[in-house]
C-alpha cells in the first residue's frame, strides 16, 4: 500500500541537493521498517511522523484504518493515543502550576478534598506515580449505578486502601492519572476536555485532537486485535473515553505540533519542562526512570508508549538532537509490535544524529509483592 509521504520537504530541510540522496535513503529506511509491520501482519495499519523544533519533516501511513471496508490509514487519520495521553494530563497540571493556580508540593486534599487519602500525598507524587494510588484499573474505573465519571472514580478509590505509603515506592497507575484529570477540571472550573481544547490544542493548532468518543469521525482508525491470521474489532469502551490516563485522540501531524511546543518551550517554559522531565531522586528500590507522564532515558531521550484494546502508540523526543518521532497503530503492542523499540529503530535508521541505545527496561512497580 502506497504511503502518503512528504519526502521532498524532508530532503529540502536537511540541506538541499547535496543531501538529497542521503535524505531519500533515510526516509526509505524508515518506510521499510514500518511497511514491514503491516506486510508481516504485525499491525493492521500504522501512521508515523518525524519532526524537529520547526516543522514536520516526514509523515506517512501504511495499512488499513478500517479492515472491513478496506479504508486506508492516512497521516490525517485520527487514532486513539492510549497512555500517550498521560503527557497531556501532566502538561495540564504543570500549565496550571506555571500560572500560579496550584502548587505541586501542596497536599492533594487542597484540590480534591473528597478523596479520602488526598491529605497523605502531594500532586508531585501523583504526577510521578509515587503516591500509592491504587493500580487496579478495573476497580477504580468500574461504573457505579450505570455512571462512569469523576465522582464514580473517587467513590471507587475511597473504597480501596493505598497500595503503599506515599513517597515510599513507585507503581505505574492509570488511576492516579485519572485523578489528575479531575484536579485539572476542579482547579480550572471547566471540563478536562474543554481545558485541553482551550489551553493546549487550540493554541498549538491541534485541530484533529480531542477526547475519545466525543465526536463522530469518518477518518478514525478502528481498533483491532489478532484473530487467527486476521483481525477482529476491539472497540473503545466508556472507561477508555472517561478518564485522563488514556482518553485522547490525535494524528501524527498534530503530535508534531505538540512536540514542537516541547522542543521550543513555547507553551511550557524551560524551567517547567525541566521539572516535568526530571525523575525524582529517591534512594533504593523506589528509583525508576519515570518522571511526570514521560519515561526518561540516561541519554536524555524522553518517551511514553500507549496500550489500549485495539491501539499501540508511542511519542518520543530526542531533545539533544532536536527531533521527535510519533507512531500510531490500530492494534495493541505484541511480540512483533513494540512501539517504543520501533520508534528507536526508525529514528536510528534516519541517521539524524547519534543513535539511540537500547531503552531501559520498564519497571511496573518497585513495591514488594503482596
Amino acid at each position: 500500500m502506497t504511503p502518503t509521504l512528504s519526502r521532498g520537504r524532508f530532503t529540502a530541510l536537511l540541506g538541499g541537493l547535496p543531501l538529497l540522496l542521503a535524505a531519500t535513503a533515510n526516509a526509505a529506511a524508515i518506510e521499510r521498517i514500518l511497511r514491514r509491520l503491516v506486510e508481516s501482519g504485525a499491525v493492521p495499519a500504522i501512521a508515523y511522523s518525524l519532526g524537529d523544533g520547526h516543522t514536520t519533516l516526514l509523515e506517512g501511513a501504511f495499512g488499513l484504518r478500517d479492515v472491513a471496508l478496506r479504508l486506508a490509514m492516512e497521516p490525517s487519520t485520527r487514532c486513539a493515543l492510549a497512555s500517550v495521553s498521560k503527557q497531556f494530563a501532566a502538561a495540564a497540571i504543570y500549565l496550571l502550576q506555571q500560572r500560579g493556580a496550584l502548587g505541586l508540593e501542596a497536599p492533594l486534599s487542597n484540590y480534591l478534598p473528597d478523596y479520602a487519602y488526598a491529605r497523605d500525598m502531594t500532586l508531585a507524587q501523583v504526577l510521578t506515580m509515587r503516591a500509592g494510588v491504587a493500580a487496579d484499573d478495573a476497580a477504580c474505573e468500574t461504573p457505579v449505578g450505570g455512571r462512569i465519571d469523576g465522582a464514580t472514580l473517587i467513590r471507587n478509590l475511597n473504597l480501596r486502601k493505598l497500595d503503599f505509603t506515599p513517597g515510599r515506592y513507585f507503581a505505574y497507575t492509570n488511576c492516579g492519572y485519572d485523578v489528575l484529570g479531575i484536579v485539572v477540571a476542579r482547579v480550572s472550573g471547566m471540563s478536562y476536555a474543554s481545558f485541553l481544547a482551550k489551553n493546549i490544542f487550540g493554541p498549538l493548532g491541534m485541530t484533529s485532537s480531542y477526547v475519545l468518543l466525543s465526536r463522530r469521525d469518518a477518518n478514525f482508525a478502528h481498533g483491532y486485535e489478532p484473530d487467527g491470521s486476521g483481525w477482529k474489532a476491539a472497540p473503545a469502551t466508556a472507561a477508555d473515553a472517561a478518564f485522563a490516563s488514556g482518553n485522547l485522540v490525535s494524528t501524527v501531524g498534530d503530535m508534531q505540533r505538540w512536540n514542537r511546543s516541547l522542543l521550543g518551550a513555547t507553551l511550557l517554559t524551560r524551567e517547567t519542562l525541566r521539572r516535568m522531565f526530571t525523575v525524582p531522586t529517591v534512594a533504593g528500590a523506589a528509583h525508576t526512570h519515570y518522571a511526570s507522564g514521560w519515561f526518561v532515558e540516561p541519554t536524555g531521550v524522553v518517551w511514553h508508549g500507549g496500550t489500549l484494546a485495539g491501539y499501540g502508540t508511542v511519542n518520543m523526543l530526542i531533545p539533544a538532537a532536536g527531533y521527535a518521532i510519533t507512531l500510531l497503530a490500530n492494534t495493541g503492542p505484541s511480540r512483533r509490535w513494540k512501539p517504543e523499540e520501533t520508534a528507536r529503530e526508525a529514528y536510528n535508521a534516519a541517521a539524524l544524529g547519534p543513535p539511540i541505545p537500547q531503552l531501559l527496561k520498564r519497571t511496573r512497580s518497585t513495591a514488594p509483592s503482596r
